[in-house]
């Protein structure tokens, strides 16, 4: 549909949640058009009020017949890089009944989510949280697990988030390991939420950031996902399927968490990972077994047979006799650019 006038209020969040308002206007939107807005051509002084930190920004528009997300991210023109995602909805103003879940069970956390940690040298993992969510408060659990599911770090009020002060934070998984003697190359974080008077938003955004310090691109991926309701009616599924493209000549890497939102969680997880390539429809099977709140990582490059095999690009499916199966991929380019984001 053709929108005469296209129009864009904007809140610029930095990383001290000073915030910076204002409009613009992109002028005539034809029917199928693609528009790039670079919005340091459009807010004054940017990257002043940023101050070479992260940042949020909020969006509202008026375009019509357009599909509510965006293709967002950064480039970098030092290096030539870049680091895409999508938009998330803005819940800051949603209030309706509808927007809040309504399933409360003392067995399972209101809602929780798994992150993987990378913690060789000049890596770094960050979790971010938008003031982006409907008006609530809550506090964060933070569980950190060895690859075995040994926990070594918990922590039941990390964090305290109050609907009247909305802030953009941002949890630094890395210093955390650092200040409790924790070396390994790889973590799992079992990321719960505990809302106050049962008041639990349907939507909760979370962001991942991975990247690598000290290389000629600055970009790490930025994950967007949402924190998993504790649903009891989940309990009844007889498994998962889910989905990752694979880039072999990026040092493609794959992550498989097996958490839950049940508090005294035991469940372990057959999975079947089946490998394709875009070459021909021959395919590898791999098995793993993994035990409840512990992970799994699979580097393309160190298993010789699916070096060869995804010579090109290709994606793997994951299937397991277990519902709470979550998992990420990555691609650690040698530049230090960093892509990834969730299974599918």
């Amino acid at each position: 549909k053709e929108n005469e006038e296209g129009f864009v209020e904007y809140v610029v969040t930095n990383s001290k949640s000073e915030k910076l308002t204002g409009k613009f206007s992109l002028g005539k939107i034809n029917p199928f058009q693609t528009k790039l807005i670079h919005f340091r051509d459009f807010i004054h002084d940017l990257a002043g009020f940023l101050g070479e930190e992260h940042g949020a920004i909020s969006l509202k528009h008026n375009f019509e017949g357009f599909y509510p997300r965006f293709l967002v991210g950064n480039i970098q023109s030092s290096f030539p890089s870049v680091s895409f995602t999508h938009s998330y909805y803005d819940c800051s103003n949603c209030i309706e009944d509808t927007d809040f879940w309504n399933r409360i069970n003392k067995k399972h956390y209101d809602s929780s989510v798994y992150v993987p940690i990378f913690n060789k040298e000049k890596q770094f993992t960050d979790l971010m949280i938008y003031p982006n969510f409907s008006p609530s408060d809550f506090s964060l659990k933070i569980n950190i697990h060895e690859k075995n599911g040994n926990v070594v770090f918990t922590k039941e009020n990390f964090l305290g988030i109050n609907q009247s002060n909305k802030k953009l934070i941002k949890i630094n998984l890395n210093k955390i390991l650092d200040e409790n003697k924790l070396s390994d190359n790889f973590y799992a974080a079992h990321i719960i939420t505990e809302f106050k008077e049962n008041k639990i938003p349907s939507r909760i955004k979370f962001g991942l950031n991975v990247g690598v310090k000290g290389l000629e691109s600055k970009l790490p991926c930025n994950i967007c996902f949402n924190t998993k309701m504790g649903n009891p009616l989940l309990e009844n599924k007889s498994g998962s399927f889910h989905w990752a493209p694979i880039f072999p000549h990026r040092n493609a890497i794959i992550t498989l968490g097996n958490f839950s939102t049940i508090k005294d969680y035991k469940k372990d997880a057959n999975i079947e990972l089946n490998f394709y390539r875009m070459n021909d429809e021959t395919s590898i099977t791999k098995k793993l077994f993994l035990g409840a709140n512990s992970e799994e990582r699979i580097f393309i490059n160190e298993h010789e047979d699916l070096k060869e095999f995804l010579s090109n690009e290709g994606w793997v499916t994951i299937k397991a006799d277990n519902p709470y199966i979550e998992g990420y991929y990555f691609n650690m380019n040698k530049s230090g650019s960093v892509s990834g984001d969730h299974f599918f």
